[in-house]
């Protein structure tokens, strides 16, 4: 699987601190978590530790951020960069963190992931078990994966068509949520959705154009195909479009707080 391998780890790395996407997405839902206040943060699906720095920039000099992840070379890398005693890693699935003995958090981030986890609701169920009453619970998915509008960029176009071209299959939809039942997932964990708002990153096209060099970005999409077909894709795609171009990607923010047992905030 790609995102368990060190070389996919690397390269996300880089990515992540080189281009603008991660850091203005991480940034965004550190302002909306109230980090100011937060005493224990738990970082899920961690990463190579690039929402763990926005979070430590931000966060008291008192608070302490676990970081999980069930890919063992995502954390290796979140280790090797992160040198603040403030945080540490573990690997970890994110349906195992709640029978982990991780303590209690009061605020949970997870930057560009939740819709990759293989059940959502029992992801939403086991970070409720880690957080204490009143806890807040921040998150983000591309609008495309909620069935949401979304501009089309050139690139994407050209990509599909030298998949196309290459595998004699066309490109299919990728997996979305269903936005309705964001909601009543959240519930049903026991969170109350407080907060749900579209924000948009504006870019340029090529970083979307390095962000699909990441093995876990273009291998789900090329099934069947070796790391040379990949590489011509890529090459024909990036051909076929402008670097320079801004493109538009929305992406839908959530932040829900953990309710008590009786119902109330907690606070």
């Amino acid at each position: 699987m790609a995102w368990r391998s060190w070389r996919n780890a690397e390269i996300y790395a880089a990515f992540a601190r080189d281009h603008s996407i991660y850091r203005t997405l991480n940034e965004h839902l550190v302002d909306l978590a109230d980090l100011e206040n937060a005493r224990r943060i738990l970082d899920l699906a961690c990463g190579t530790g690039s929402t763990a720095a926005a979070c430590l920039a931000a966060m008291p000099p008192e608070a302490s951020l676990v970081g999980v992840d069930a890919s063992e070379a995502m954390v290796g890398v979140a280790r090797a960069r992160t040198i603040d005693p403030r945080a540490r890693f573990e690997v970890t699935p994110a349906a195992d963190i709640g029978r982990m003995s991780l303590g209690s958090f009061d605020r949970c981030l997870c930057n560009a992931a939740i819709w990759q986890f293989s059940s959502v609701p029992t992801a939403f169920a086991s970070v409720a078990r880690s957080l204490e009453p009143g806890a807040l619970f921040a998150f983000n998915i591309p609008a495309e994966r909620l069935g949401e509008p979304s501009p089309i960029h050139p690139f994407q176009v050209a990509l599909a068509r030298a998949i196309e071209a290459r595998s004699g299959e066309r490109l299919h939809a990728p997996r979305t949520l269903d936005a309705e039942a964001v909601e009543p997932w959240l519930s049903a964990a026991g969170f109350r959705l407080e907060y749900r708002d579209r924000f948009t990153w504006r870019g340029r096209q090529g970083e979307l154009m390095k962000l699909m060099e990441i093995p876990a970005m273009i291998e789900p999409m090329t099934p069947g195909l070796d790391d040379t077909d990949r590489t011509a894709i890529l090459r024909e795609a990036g051909q076929a479009s402008d670097p320079r171009e801004i493109v538009l990607v929305p992406w839908i923010f959530f932040v829900a707080r953990r309710i008590g047992e009786n119902g109330a905030r907690g606070e």
